[in-house]
């Protein structure tokens, strides 16, 4: 039951936060101009292991009002808490909002403290990370509710998918076998890490769980009676040592044999799911094969994606989805030039199993996604940035297959865009910036012999194979495509004096 209650008219003070960014719900005029849509109320909860505090901004007339109140995290108390805000907004609002319409509210993702929060109010909640809602300079729970009711009825935030039953059992499930996965690693570091304080350097020409030879030899030595064998540490590895890496063995087994379990277990719950597309669903089984069929997507990173992305329609485009997946870098931008990037971490499942594929494609380079991140690798010398850049392309093809419900091709991809700089020949970019002078005869040696080839080959990616372009080099060629008009007009000035003093030399002759 809620300890206190209050109705206290807002004044401006109140309104310390004025959001920035304008709702994605608008209506577009001719003019440019946009209407923001402002709800009838405002409803933010700031949630806590033992209490929530709860906010419900209100209208009465042309005021704004606001009732407070605190509520403890028993399910019975929480179903209180949802029926208070129903008997705030029927009582007291003017006009009374249309309550047959789901409830919407703000909630700060503490934990997993929000999940009950969500689960008795129903409705459609918006979710958001702490760090982003704008905590003020007086940090109470009070002011942490009364600020997220304001960003609610204001409706800055995207409303947030709540998964059913079967996703976040499925969920549970992969997070489930990710633990045995880690504790199973630990166990192998670990017996790694005590054989050798000993001496024994065995692990150094493998793994001592995964290495069936290299494990041999490390059980014998943890035997009762070890051997003597020809190359390893004389020295005896002690008994009550021998009987810690002899439990570290069993726990390695133990947790591997249960992160298969829990592997088999997955499949089965993904393939007896359907799985939206933009304009029906699929079987598990389907869905999984076309996901499949992306380059170096296994089956289990088939599943992961479902588990995580759920639906095609949670997402506004393809971009949204990538920075979901931290693949879209956020831009710093000041006197509209960007000064720097933050990549956000996104979902970090997700983001590693892309990772992951995204590096066995670049060490392998053996197609289009590969050979393009394998030479934007060699032209940045920065193994991460293409390793980002090729998970990025997977986020997208991915998007779309699962949106149109068809399997991967390189049909639609170009490996070259269209180029939009003036064609001359290189050595004429010595007119433009006397830097380039000591480039030119790479470039020619490597048949780039026009400023249309030195693009096509920077924008596949192909200079990382020319030995001699450096840091340097690259940043002279950036800046000459960013400001590629500039430069046309540079040129044609001085193609025009050149005519000019060639004009008057023949006159004078």
């Amino acid at each position: 039951m809620p300890k206190t209650s209050s109705s206290t008219h807002l004044n401006l003070s109140d309104l310390i936060h004025n959001p920035s960014s304008v709702v994605e719900d608008f209506n577009e005029f001719p003019d440019g101009s946009e209407d923001e849509y402002v709800k009838e109320y405002g409803i933010g909860i700031d949630c806590h292991s033992k209490f929530i505090e709860v906010c419900v901004r209100y209208r009465c007339g042309k005021m704004i009002y606001k009732a407070q109140s605190t509520f403890t995290t028993e399910w019975d108390n929480l179903v209180a808490a949802r029926d208070w805000c129903f008997s705030v907004l029927k009582s007291k609002t003017d006009p009374v909002p249309d309550l047959s319409e789901p409830l919407h509210y703000l909630v700060e993702s503490t934990a997993n403290y929000h999940m009950p929060v969500c689960m008795a109010f129903g409705g459609n909640p918006t979710i958001i990370n702490p760090t982003i809602a704008g905590a003020t300079k007086r940090k109470t729970d009070v002011l942490d509710s009364r600020l997220l009711a304001l960003h609610d009825q204001l409706n800055i935030w995207r409303e947030f998918y709540m998964p059913d039953e079967n996703i976040k059992t499925l969920r549970v499930m992969i997070a489930q076998r990710d633990r045995c996965i880690h504790d199973a690693t630990a166990a192998g570091n670990r017996i790694n890490n005590i054989i050798t304080r000993f001496g024994f350097t065995v692990g150094r020409s493998g793994s001592v769980v995964k290495n069936p030879a290299i494990r041999a030899i490390v059980e014998d030595q943890i035997s009762d009676h070890p051997s003597v064998i020809e190359g390893l540490c004389p020295v005896t590895i002690p008994m009550d040592v021998r009987i810690v890496l002899r439990e570290e063995y069993a726990k390695y087994d133990f947790f591997t044999e249960q992160a298969e379990e829990c592997r088999s277990k997955i499949f089965e719950k993904a393939c007896s799911m359907e799985w939206e597309t933009d304009t029906g669903t699929l079987p598990g089984t389907e869905m999984i094969r076309i996901l499949s069929t992306a380059p170096q997507i296994g089956e289990l990173t088939a599943i992961i994606w479902l588990a995580r992305i759920v639906t095609p329609r949670r997402f506004r485009n393809a971009k949204a989805l990538s920075a979901y997946c931290g693949l879209d870098p956020s831009l710093k931008i000041s006197a509209g030039k960007v000064t720097s990037t933050v990549m956000r971490s996104g979902n970090k499942s997700l983001h590693r199993a892309l990772n992951m594929s995204a590096h066995r494609l670049i060490h392998r380079h053996n197609e289009m996604f590969g050979i393009w991140g394998y030479n934007l690798q060699q032209q940045t010398g920065k193994k991460k940035k293409a390793a980002n850049a090729v998970a990025r392309k997977l986020s997208v093809a991915m998007y779309y297959m699962m949106k149109t419900g068809t399997e991967f091709t390189y049909d639609h991809y170009h490996s070259i865009r269209n180029i939009d700089v003036f064609d001359i020949p290189v050595e004429d970019l010595v007119l433009l910036n006397s830097d380039f002078k000591r480039y030119i005869r790479i470039l020619k040696e490597n048949n780039i012999n026009t400023t249309v080839d030195l693009a096509t080959a920077y924008i596949t990616c192909s200079l990382g194979s020319c030995q001699g372009l450096g840091k340097k080099f690259f940043g002279l060629l950036k800046d000459f495509l960013d400001h590629h008009v500039t430069y046309k007009e540079m040129y044609d000035e001085i193609q025009e004096k050149l005519n000019r003093k060639e004009d008057n030399v023949n006159e004078q002759t």
